[in-house]
């Protein structure tokens, strides 16, 4: 269905003109567009921590970027929360929200992001605007590579249905037209330091030949 709108333009004379990255996040230091917010397992008793700030990375060398990090601390909650819940451990997450209140990226096949890794592996959740059943986010994964700028892509059919990061084994639901949160979260099972430097997440259009 993606493709489909593609062609119509073209029987009807319109121009096919849309650009082939459409930026969501930006990390340069000038970008309002977007707000930010860290949870960790401190929510639940637990000793996890975690920040995001953009500016300049540091010891990698790079200039302006959205820096992700903080350390997983597996021991097990014991001090209940203000809801009476104890047990989770070992959890950081960093969710950025659009100030629009939908992405627009039916005509877009994959997320990128501009990113530089510590070896961890991430998990990339992103949510529907209007949700089609509650706390649903479709998830994907950012391969496990060493400190070094890449750019990780992740086509829209790959992410996958999930409830509190176990997956559902249901159709993928995600409507990439008007999803409007994206979060980023330590997935591995691992203790210790993280850091993860971001300079933008975009949606890529595939060439499709079309002129």
């Amino acid at each position: 269905m993606q493709r489909f709108g593609r062609f119509l333009r073209l029987f009807d004379g319109k121009p096919d003109a849309l650009p082939p990255i459409k930026p969501i996040f930006t990390f340069d230091g000038s970008s309002t567009a977007y707000s930010a917010s860290v949870h960790t397992d401190r929510e639940w008793g637990g000793r996890s921590r975690a920040t995001f700030r953009v500016g300049n990375a540091g010891a990698s060398g790079s200039g302006v970027c959205g820096v992700f990090e903080g350390f997983i601390d597996k021991t097990p909650s014991v001090v209940p929360n203000e809801e009476g819940v104890t047990g989770r451990h070992g959890f950081a997450m960093l969710q950025l929200h659009t100030n629009e209140d939908e992405v627009g990226c039916e005509e877009y096949d994959a997320l990128a992001l501009r990113a530089s890794g510590d070896g961890r592996l991430y998990s990339v959740s992103l949510r529907n605007a209007v949700p089609l059943a509650p706390n649903i986010a479709y998830q994907g994964f950012l391969a496990r590579e060493r400190r070094g700028w890449r750019t990780y892509e992740l086509p829209f059919t790959s992410f996958a249905a999930t409830r509190g990061g176990r997956l559902l084994g249901q159709p993928r639901v995600l409507d990439v037209a008007r999803f409007s949160s994206l979060s980023i979260a330590v997935a591995d099972d691992l203790e210790g330091p993280f850091r993860l430097e971001i300079r933008g997440v975009e949606a890529l259009r595939e060439d499709d030949g079309l002129g």
